[in-house]
């Protein structure tokens, strides 16, 4: 199986934060860049929709503006050269791309004419312009190169002159176009006026009477008055037709200013793709650094647990170990038994036999009392060996009946030599009726010789200078329980730790002092024998572990 370092998990959990969320916020950003840059396009060209249809209107009114001039000065012509040069100059007043103007019959024949000199009104020549204006009362005419090659285009406005209907017709220079346009031409908008030919009539630079190629394909002959963008150039255009003359204004835009929409749209994107990836950054490298301090806790706690388990397999082996010696000891112990009771069986046949001799008799006296004494030995011996084997014993639960005023005395014996070395006073305190339970004694007396050790090692801890003390006690709980307590005044145990007291491998004792599980397995085993274990405690003061066992009444055992 492969194991992973700390290390390796770190890059790993590294790398997943920073492309989890990293990939959809640049999928996200990509989205929301390409929206915009669509958005942005289709702004253009609405924009540039809007700017012909302005555009429009505004040639449409200065020529409007022309025709009513005409309609007004009109009423104030005479006839002949003389009132038509009056005419025209009040006409120049206000218009002064206005070349020239002539007074026509309805015929055709040219009534006056005032103007530059050179034309003479011979490069007036009738038309349907003429027709037109005669009919419908105004016209407009279409560019034209003229007889000196000089552009202009003619309005005719119908008027009554000596109440008979004739033409005043006034030439123009489109470079009136040009100026208006440049006027109210947009930044990086190129603006043409083009006639039904695609011939520039005025325009960007001034041309007249031009083809425009990057115009011809594009909005001629399908597309006029719409808004569209060249596939092939990236251009943007939209086209009016103006209400006068049939004129096509058309707006064009160079992709270059798209283009600086895209390089913005591409500059937010990457803003935020770098300030999105920072964050995200940041957050990885955090976030890992937090995971490899748990990782390094969780070793650490892993690393405690296996030495507890090693201590606690050393323990194992040692109780094994001690049952052991526990037997073989045991063995000459029986034998030294027997030796000291034939001994005495010696001495007691001695004395018969040497009666009235007192010197020898005080000193067969002395013999018995130190095989007495030998006697006493041995029998401690045995019982303390005796109670290591019970204490080693493995398998099943051997359940039998225990009179605890004689079972508890035999398990303070076991510990009182030890409380005594450490200044400690242990103490019994027995109820005087008879109480009985069933359990198993050997697992019985391992949870009380815990106890007890745990109750001495507070008491130990304890540093204020007083006397300690431990108190083994034994009373019923109502009717059908006993209550065995171990109560004693040492350190106590804080409030915190009592939520955790009976789990597994949590001690307060130092490193090498304490497995953590001796409470964990008294609690066990106390369950086992159908019985509760708790405690009370009060940090200062001392703590009470307590075992409620189902009782068995005397009459019935």
């Amino acid at each position: 199986m492969r194991q992973y370092t700390r290390q390796t998990i770190k890059r790993n959990f590294f790398a997943a934060m920073l492309l989890a969320p990293f990939v959809p916020v640049v999928l996200a950003l990509g989205a929301g860049g390409y929206l915009f840059w669509s958005h942005a396009r289709q702004v253009t060209l609405d924009r540039l929709a809007l700017l012909s249809s302005h555009y429009v209107s505004v040639l449409d009114s200065h020529i409007e503006d022309c025709l009513g001039d005409l309609e007004l000065v009109g009423v104030e012509v005479v006839d002949g050269a003389p009132g038509v040069r009056g005419t025209l100059a009040r006409l120049r007043r206000k218009h002064p791309e206005i070349m020239d103007a002539a007074l026509l019959a309805q015929d055709g024949t040219m009534l006056a004419y005032a103007g530059p000199s050179v034309y003479k009104g011979a490069h007036i020549t009738p038309g349907l312009w003429l027709e037109e204006a005669l009919e419908r009362g105004a016209s407009v005419g279409d560019v034209a190169a003229g007889q000196l090659g000089l552009p202009h285009f003619a309005l005719s406005r119908r008027i009554a002159l000596n109440e008979r209907p004739v033409v005043l017709r006034v030439s123009l220079n489109p470079e009136v176009f040009a100026s208006i346009l440049t006027d109210v031409r947009a930044d990086g908008v190129d603006v043409f006026l083009v006639n039904r030919e695609g011939q520039v009539v005025a325009g960007k630079g001034g041309q007249v009477l031009t083809r425009d190629r990057g115009l011809l394909g594009p909005v001629f002959p399908d597309r006029i008055g719409q808004a569209f963008r060249d596939p092939e150039s990236g251009t943007a255009f939209a086209s009016g037709v103006m209400g006068h003359g049939g004129w096509i204004l058309a707006v064009r835009e160079q992709s270059s200013s798209v283009s600086g929409l895209t390089r913005s749209a591409l500059f937010f994107v990457g803003l935020s793709a770098l300030f999105g990836g920072v964050v995200v950054f940041l957050s990885s490298l955090y976030l890992s650094g937090h995971v490899e301090k748990m990782l390094q806790y969780r070793d650490e706690e892993r690393e405690k647990l296996r030495e507890q388990l090693y201590r606690a397999g050393r323990l194992a082996e040692i109780g094994e170990m001690a049952a052991g010696f526990a037997h073989e000891i045991n063995n000459p112990l029986q034998i030294m038994k027997s030796d000291q009771a034939y001994m005495e069986m010696l001495l007691k046949d001695f004395r018969g036999r040497i009666q009235g001799d007192p010197g020898f008799d005080s000193d067969v006296e002395e013999l018995m009392a130190s095989l007495g004494q030998f006697r006493v030995q041995i029998d401690r011996c045995a019982r303390i060996t005796h109670s290591i084997l019970n204490f080693g014993r493995a398998g099943a639960a051997e359940e039998r009946y225990i009179d605890l005023a004689k079972f508890l005395p035999e398990v303070a014996t076991m510990v009182r030599k030890k409380a005594e070395l450490a200044n400690i006073a242990l103490k019994l305190d027995l109820a005087t009726e008879r109480l009985v339970v069933n359990v198993d004694a050997g697992r019985l007396q391992q949870v009380l010789l815990n106890l007890l050790n745990n109750a001495m090692y507070a008491v130990a801890e304890a540093s204020d200078g007083r006397t300690g003390e431990i108190v083994l006690s034994c009373f019923p709980e109502g009717t059908d329980k006993v209550r065995v307590a171990i109560a004693d005044n040492g350190v106590g145990i804080d409030p915190e730790q009592s939520k955790i007291i009976f789990t597994p491998f949590f001690t307060t004792k130092p490193a090498g002092s304490g497995t953590g599980l001796g409470l964990s397995l008294c609690h066990g085993l106390v369950d086992g024998m159908k019985g509760v274990l708790d405690f009370t405690s009060v940090k200062g003061q001392g703590s009470t572990f307590f075992i409620i066992l189902p009782r068995v009444q005397a009459s019935a055992v």
